[in-house]
């Protein structure tokens, strides 16, 4: 099982973004626009969704946690297996209220966290993101949910189907997701979950895969005889998780924060062509001046002369 860490060994506040579409506490640097929360800056403490059909973007910013490297190579991971009794102390960096669904995360890094994101609930996206140094990257258990094009990375576990409960009994393995366009990258473990004794045949084979596009795999060792950017061969989880057409090269990277023009320097491009303008004119009067002076006093000259 797990349970929270002790409050005597970690201090964090929780975010939550209320039922009512607020975000407390109010000085977290995330911008509200109708539905959709933006992050205007890097943010510290877990955040708690507890409102359904929003957008959270991340804007290239970091939702980051207070684990070291040191603290997750020590902590034990999820997935140990059946009649397993043990405690972890975790801490989720992006969670979802069990009420909430119709999520979508964009553009957000996520990172230090015991478990990245925990997506429990169902009709959630989780699109575009970075998740990396974690225990366990993404914790899925939710079904009808879509995970593309995030870049998965360097987490010991990179992403975990199932939640096990206590005594073995059966944990809720998620179905009818969408999981494709993937980039998992040197995570000690890609996909995880709860060791069973005996496959369940019948449940469905989960899709890794839209039927032309898998994920990359860093220890995928097939070949690509065509030069297509598929592997000619499967990239083989297990017997209930396998990717028809992986990637050779991995399609993602890491959300970043768009370079803006700082204020100063707008007001510089704006300014230094005007005064470069008058300075010309005023460059250019001065020197007609002069030669109309120059020209009088060369006539002065001639007539003085004769």
């Amino acid at each position: 099982m797990l349970v929270a860490p002790a409050s005597s060994q970690i201090t964090l506040t929780t975010v939550f973004i209320l039922p009512d579409g607020t975000v407390s506490p109010s000085n977290i640097p995330i911008q509200r626009n109708g539905d959709t929360y933006t992050l205007t800056d890097d943010v510290y403490d877990p955040i708690l969704v507890q409102k359904s059909n929003i957008t959270i973007d991340g804007a290239g910013y970091t939702l980051k946690g207070p684990l070291s490297a040191m603290d997750i190579n020590s902590q034990i991971v999820l997935g140990l297996g059946p009649n397993t009794t043990i405690t972890v102390e975790y801490i989720i960096g992006l969670d979802f209220d069990k009420n909430v669904s119709g999520v979508t995360v964009k553009n957000l890094n996520i990172s230090n966290f015991s478990i990245g994101i925990y997506i429990r609930t169902t009709h959630n996206n989780f699109v575009d993101n970075g998740v990396s140094d974690n225990i366990v990257g993404v914790l899925l258990s939710g079904s009808a949910n879509t995970i593309m094009k995030n870049y998965i990375a360097d987490n010991r576990q990179g992403l975990f189907f199932g939640f096990e409960q206590v005594n073995g009994s059966a944990g809720n393995i998620p179905s009818d997701i969408t999981i494709s366009d993937n980039s998992f990258v040197k995570n000690e473990v890609q996909l995880s979950g709860c060791v069973c004794k005996i496959y369940n045949f019948s449940e469905a084979k989960h899709a890794w895969d839209n039927g032309k596009i898998g994920n990359y795999w860093s220890n995928y060792n097939g070949t690509d005889q065509d030069h297509d950017g598929i592997g000619d061969t499967p990239y083989v989880i297990d017997v209930l998780n396998m990717d028809n057409y992986p990637l050779i090269q991995s399609p993602i990277s890491p959300p970043t924060v768009a370079q803006t023009i700082p204020t100063w320097l707008i007001i510089m491009l704006i300014v230094a062509p005007v005064v470069a303008v008058v300075t010309l004119i005023f460059v250019f009067r001065k020197n007609r001046k002069n030669s109309h002076g120059n020209y009088e006093d060369q006539n002065t000259n001639v007539n003085g002369s004769i």
